[in-house]
């Protein structure tokens, strides 16, 4: 059975109810990220208010340090050991964490087991990526990852929502919430889309000779952890000129090249540096990176400006940043459908890079007076541009290698956007700081209450325009995305045929048939083929329709 026969028999309504069960994955693992950060201050009121404010920000930061460091690894053994399998695998893995962090006693435990969610988590959206392009035809995967773009996105503004009302101990069907059930809740629901894709999923595994690179494994996931660790304690925890930092930031590095001098050696590497060689992947990849920065840059600092001069409750402020997700999920679907129905997509990009730094650009210009509306549409604008990338930009990915490398080349997509999330917080979060420490003495937001108001309103004006800087600067970022976006080769998103394999569910594992040679005739006239796999690219002329 070859790949397309088994897209074939999944097609219709089958490929629908698979792709729910994903989205709903997905979705959990998300949410994970954001529900905790309204929650956080509750659940250490309840398992150590002694002591336990040291060590609230690992209930985050575990989780993140391990969702991100997975990923890469996921990717390989997505490609080595079928993208089913793993996915499977990590939607266990995080249902255990799960259940173990609403059971948990105390701090260490629910931060150990924050960190076996986390592990599973990593594979939850970028291996639900995977199995998105390994169960549709390239045109198929635009309208898909679109809807999935669409509801991660708005998980990033409904989670803190989420997260504030299930602590305030409301009545559900006759039970009283807590924070335990943030993770509760993740059980049934895990449990039924698992159910859907271990009975319905249909996709091609390949046999392979090939290793996991256990040595590069490690190297990644040590400098990973260093980078973002740097990115989470620098200027807050730890100042930027501490040894602590300075010793982590230089691990960060030496590591990193480690890595990078361990993947050109490998005999199977982690991240195959080749894949860089094509334009297109050495491309996508910077812009988002790019988009990352630039969604924590308006996200984060909207909802803290929101909270800082209109005087919102977090949870009135998550509330306020809805456009954004509005704009995000019209564009993100609206973009799939359209590049599913012409395939063509080089235009997104660069408009999703200009909507999102003219977002940003005039969220530069807001003053203390600037009213609510004004702001709500400035984020809806940028929620339009980061819709028209997050998504596309993974999809760019895909279609630009070989079937073989879709699980690598997709998990370090999303690092890299994952990475620049982080880049963005630390960075931004350091300007503002900066900013503020020099027009203002080093006052704090939090005695903002206790000034008089004529010292408040100047305070006011001083955090303004420190936040506006951010914003500027966040808006200069995305125009370089929008530069390299024009540099991007046009391609059509054509259904060829794939490598011959064998169906996950088949017992054995054996191979479904001889391959079958390509019908010339359907190959476009400017399709390549690349020399390692000696299988025609999907899509890589500059115009294959």
């Amino acid at each position: 059975m070859t790949a397309r026969d088994e897209r074939t028999a999944m097609s219709g309504g089958g490929i629908v109810v698979v792709f729910v069960g994903v989205l709903l994955t997905m979705l959990m693992g998300a949410l994970d990220q954001t529900v905790v950060t309204t929650a956080a201050w509750p659940i250490v009121r309840d398992l150590d208010p002694a002591g336990g404010l040291d060590g609230m920000s690992w209930i985050v930061v575990s989780y993140m340090l391990a969702s991100t460091a997975t990923q890469p690894i996921y990717g390989k053994l997505a490609d080595l050991l079928g993208a089913k399998k793993v996915y499977v695998t990590a939607v266990v893995l995080f249902l255990v964490g799960s259940a173990l962090c609403g059971a948990a006693q105390n701090m260490g435990e629910l931060i150990a087991f924050r960190a076996l969610q986390g592990v599973g988590a990593g594979g939850l959206y970028s291996v639900a990526l995977v199995v998105i392009g390994l169960m549709t035809t390239p045109q198929q995967r635009a309208k898909f990852q679109g809807v999935g773009g669409a509801v991660i996105g708005l998980s990033t503004v409904v989670g803190p929502l989420i997260g504030g009302y299930f602590t305030e101990s409301h009545d559900i069907l006759g039970i009283t919430t807590n924070w335990r059930w943030l993770f509760y809740v993740n059980l049934p629901l895990g449990a039924l889309a698992l159910g859907v894709v271990v009975l319905l999923l249909r996709i091609p595994v390949r046999r392979t000779n090939q290793q996991i690179d256990f040595i590069g494994a490690a190297l990644i996931v040590a400098a990973a952890c260093s980078v973002l660790l740097v990115t989470e304690w620098g200027g807050d925890t730890y100042a930027w000129s501490s040894p602590t930092i300075i010793t982590m930031s230089v691990a960060a590095v030496l590591l990193s090249v480690a890595f990078v001098r361990r993947q050109r050696r490998a005999a199977d590497p982690l991240i195959p540096l080749r894949l860089f060689k094509d334009r297109t992947v050495a491309l996508s990849i910077p812009i988002l990176f790019l988009v990352g920065f630039a969604l924590i840059g308006s996200i984060v600092h909207v909802s803290m400006y929101l909270q800082v001069v209109y005087g919102y409750t977090p949870t009135q402020a998550g509330s306020r940043m809805l456009p954004m997700t509005v704009g995000f999920m019209i564009s993100a679907i609206g973009s799939g459908i359209i590049v599913s129905k012409f395939g063509r997509y080089k235009a997104f990009p660069i408009l999703g890079s200009v909507f999102s730094a003219g977002g940003l650009a005039l969220l530069g210009t807001m003053d203390p007076d600037t009213s609510v509306t004004l702001l709500c549409t400035y984020i809806f604008l940028i929620g339009l541009g980061v819709g028209l990338l997050m998504q596309l930009m993974v999809l760019v990915v895909q279609n630009a290698v070989p079937r073989t490398d879709l699980g690598v080349a997709t998990t370090t997509s999303t690092f890299f956007r994952t990475l620049g999330q982080s880049f963005g917080a630390a960075l931004f979060g350091a300007i503002l700081s900066a900013r503020l420490n020099s027009t203002t003495g080093g006052a704090h937001l939090g005695n903002l209450g206790a000034l008089p108001e004529a010292s408040r309103h100047t305070y006011l004006v001083q955090y303004t325009d420190a936040a506006t800087d951010v914003f500027l600067i966040a808006g200069a970022i995305m125009l370089i995305a929008a530069v390299l976006g024009l540099f991007l080769r046009e391609m059509n998103l054509e259904e060829l045929e794939d490598d011959p394999a064998v169906d996950e569910g088949q017992a054995g594992g054996q191979p479904a048939g001889p391959a079958a040679a390509p019908d010339a005739g359907s190959l476009p006239a400017s399709a390549e083929l690349p020399a390692q796999t000696g299988r025609p690219a999907v899509g890589t002329g500059p115009d294959s329709r």
